[in-house]
């Protein structure tokens, strides 16, 4: 079995330290393990080695401070209108947690309609 040999070398000029490597190399590996194609020609098959002899090529790109902060608040606010767009997701949810609570509603009583058996001395 093959493996990128270590000591890593890292590109201090690109990746400032060993624990942003360790963070970027994580974060492309479940990238390419959600179906990401790999940005090199390579001879691993596994996720996490691709994505170490990625960053050790410096062929992936990263944000960092207000940069990536922008790029963190864009993508979510693109996320909210996406799922907004979808007609009728939320009506069918409600109508599916209604039924639930209906359901649920006959075989547990409420809290509050529990009565508490004497069973001690008075």
């Amino acid at each position: 079995m093959e493996i990128v040999s270590l000591p890593v070398v890292i590109d201090k000029e690109k990746i400032d330290s060993r624990f942003r490597f360790v963070v970027l190399a994580t974060e492309r590996a479940r990238e390419i393990i959600n179906g990401a194609r790999p940005n090199i020609q390579t001879r691993y098959i596994k996720s996490s080695t691709i994505a170490i002899e990625e960053l050790t090529e410096c062929n992936v790109e990263y944000l960092t401070g207000k940069d990536a902060r922008k790029a963190m608040q864009d993508a979510s606010s693109t996320k909210v209108l996406r799922d907004l767009s979808v007609p009728g997701e939320g009506a069918e949810e409600d109508e599916t947690k209604k039924e639930i609570e209906k359901e649920l509603g006959v075989y547990v009583p409420e809290p509050g309609d529990i009565k508490e058996s004497g069973g001690g001395e008075e």
